[in-house]
């Protein structure tokens, strides 16, 4: 196999620049800008192909799939207007199956659509096999259950509904064999290593309490029985799969601990056998191979970490070596041959946003595959360093800060808190946005506030009905701990986010009027009213009840923390930045803070795009967005000297 061959097929087909032009030697602007260019490889079972996300020369993303002798790409799928590959597999050694999305804005998460396309390695058959263009049209969503590793022509998937149903989808035709019915109420459930399904969890209410009931049934023709029910205030149960041990399923659950553990639930005894559980962090994503072998458990309370729960796996016992190879960046296996003998790693850090690797057990050699961002100059990057800090009613937070090279004291700051805010977190990784700023010579401070997600549901009940009290300090905490270090000047400091981000931005102006010189506000929520109002969030029952209980109805306490209700308080200088057709956090939300703005003739610098969405997208708006978000903060809080 040609894998020379294959790498000048990615350089010639996208054009991808190995240069950059640089200004005082500072990486330009522009590869900041500029989207990340592959996203994911894959190997097919026999390792003859290569399936690839990636963009395409005009920024839209793709998969191809690719020869590896010859080096040509035998196949594309190419999407339309929003929409969006969110996730690509291998179905058997011929064939891609690829997930189909809607992507609104670049800070949107992509909404799955429930729709399959399927194509052969050589492009051919190329067709819709589960959605309104399939043979069997319907209108529910569905979800990848299986694989079926002894029927490479079906996947199992679970049609959502009042009641999921289980189906074998043919690959090639799209045509529905039912497999199944879940039990009442349950929309999850897992087939065993036959393609049965065999247990299943469901949400109950009883007399004004929430249970998780768990089902389960010894084969296809056997009927469900509830084995198990659970108060949900003892912590969620989510099937996993089946193990190689008989009778014994892998759960994720926080039943025994804070944070959300793996283990092994017996359906005969109930018993949970705790398999990795961190005391500070959810364990993150799990290695599983096809055989339904758990071999690796990541995890990040800090840096990331890979913790290898068989040594003796064919996979799991290569990570110490890559670990140590690759000096402690963060490493994962996403691909294998079927016999294991070759695999994909992909390697990131906090200077790396990805670089893929294709290793061979037999002759033990590791080959680069491509950079999720070629060209890019990182000798000019930060180091992110993680810390802990007290918050001042004694709450341990984790929170991350990264330096301009060769700088460590004394150093202007913007802070960036991340989105959500119940859900996300920052992690130890590459951000475009941190890395700009740094390689500009500004200290950047990112903070895991009280509310965030993968630290436990206590941790993130913690944020309930706090966005603009207990939230907004810990970020302040975190900021005085920069300034106490001595990392920091505290009178040239500025806060920067998207999203949820730029909410805090403009709310922790309103807090402490007298603590940052300037705020950046992009795709922000400014308003509570607004936000029951206007978006997509107050469009369902899941997202009217999802602000019930984060923000609730307490008018007072609503007005509080709307910051464009505040604004008399403001002393800062302001950006404000949104999309127009952002549905997530609405324009109008930009309006009212700049009618509220111009009331107090409080003056702001202004930019919206009018076919942006939550986040911009187009790289010519992100490159503007960069310069004006650099002449901002020059002028607020640069280097005079």
């Amino acid at each position: 196999m040609n894998l020379k061959n294959t790498l000048i097929l990615f350089g010639l087909f996208f054009c991808v620049a190995t240069t950059q032009a640089k200004t005082n030697d500072l990486p330009s602007i522009e590869s900041f800008a500029k989207h990340q260019q592959f996203f994911g490889i894959k190997l097919s079972p026999d390792g003859q192909h290569f399936a690839a996300s990636m963009n395409n020369a005009d920024g839209k993303r793709i998969v191809g799939i690719f020869n590896r002798a010859s080096g040509k790409v035998t196949g594309m799928f190419n999407f339309t207007g929003s929409e969006f590959p969110t996730n690509f597999y291998w179905v058997n050694n011929e064939r891609v199956a690829v997930g189909v999305g809607i992507k609104l804005g670049s800070f949107a998460q992509p909404r799955p659509t429930g729709n399959i396309l399927a194509m052969n390695v050589n492009g051919k058959k190329r067709v819709m096999i589960y959605g309104p263009g399939s043979k069997e049209k319907t209108p529910f969503r569905m979800r990848l259950v299986d694989m079926i590793s002894d029927d490479p022509k079906h996947v199992l998937i679970e049609q959502m509904g009042p009641r999921s149903r289980a189906f074998r989808l043919n690959v090639y035709t799209g045509r529905l064999i039912k497999a199944g019915m879940s039990p009442p109420t349950a929309r999850n459930f897992i087939a065993d290593n036959k393609g049965v399904i065999r247990f299943a969890s469901a949400q109950e209410d009883k007399n004004g309490k929430n249970y998780v009931n768990l089902y389960y049934r010894k084969d296809a023709n056997s009927d469900w029985i509830l084995n198990d029910s659970i108060h949900a205030d003892d912590g969620q149960i989510t099937p996993l799969g089946f193990s190689k041990f008989p009778g014994k399923v892998f759960v994720r659950s926080d039943q025994n601990t804070t944070t959300s553990a793996i283990y092994l639930y017996d359906v005969n005894t109930k018993e949970m056998e705790e398999v990795f559980s961190h005391p500070t962090v959810d364990v993150g994503s799990l290695d599983i191979d096809r055989n339904n072998n758990l071999f690796a458990a990541h995890h990040e309370a800090d840096y990331s970490h890979v913790e290898v729960l068989d040594k003796t796996h064919p996979l799991g016992r290569w990570y110490p070596a890559f670990i140590k190879t690759f000096k402690g960046a963060k490493v994962r296996i996403t691909s294998t041959t079927d016999d294991m003998s070759e695999f994909v790693i992909a390697v990131q850090s906090d200077k790396n946003p990805g670089t893929f690797y294709i290793f061979d057990t037999k002759t033990q050699k590791l080959a680069e595959l491509f950079k999720a961002k070629p060209g890019l100059d990182s000798t000019m990057f930060g180091t992110t360093e993680a810390f802990k800090f007290k918050a001042r009613d004694g709450l341990d937070v984790h929170a991350y800060i990264t330096l301009p090279k060769g700088k460590e004291t004394n150093l202007p700051l913007v802070v960036i808190p991340h989105g959500g805010p119940h859900g996300p977190r920052d992690y130890w990784t590459y951000d475009d946005d941190v890395q700009f700023l740094a390689s500009r010579g500004y200290a950047v401070l990112k903070v895991n506030f009280r509310g965030s997600g993968g630290y436990g549901r206590e941790f993130q009940r913690k944020g309930y009905r706090k966005w603009g009290s207990d939230i907004m300090t810990d970020i302040f905490d975190a900021t005085n701990w920069a300034v106490q270090q001595g990392i920091v000047d505290k009178n040239r400091m500025c806060v920067y986010g998207v999203s949820f981000g730029g909410y805090s931005a403009l709310m922790t102006v309103v807090k402490e009027p007298d603590l940052f010189k300037c705020a950046i506000g992009n795709a922000g929520v400014y308003d509570m009213d607004i936000l029951y109002e206007k978006g997509d969030i107050p469009q369902s029952a899941f997202g009217t009840n999802f602000l019930d209980k984060v923000i609730g109805h307490d008018e007072a306490e609503l007005n509080e923390f709307s910051p464009a209700r505040n604004v008399d308080r403001i002393k800062a200088d302001i950006f404000i930045v949104h999309g127009k057709k952002d549905i997530r956090a609405h324009y109008d939300h930009a309006l009212f803070l700049r009618e509220q703005l111009d009331k107090k003739g409080i003056p702001y610098e202004w930019m919206a795009k009018d076919k942006e969405e939550h986040g911009f997208y187009d790289q010519k708006n992100r490159h503007e967005l960069y310069e004006r978000m650099l002449a901002f903060l020059d002028k607020n809080i640069g280097d005079k000297g």
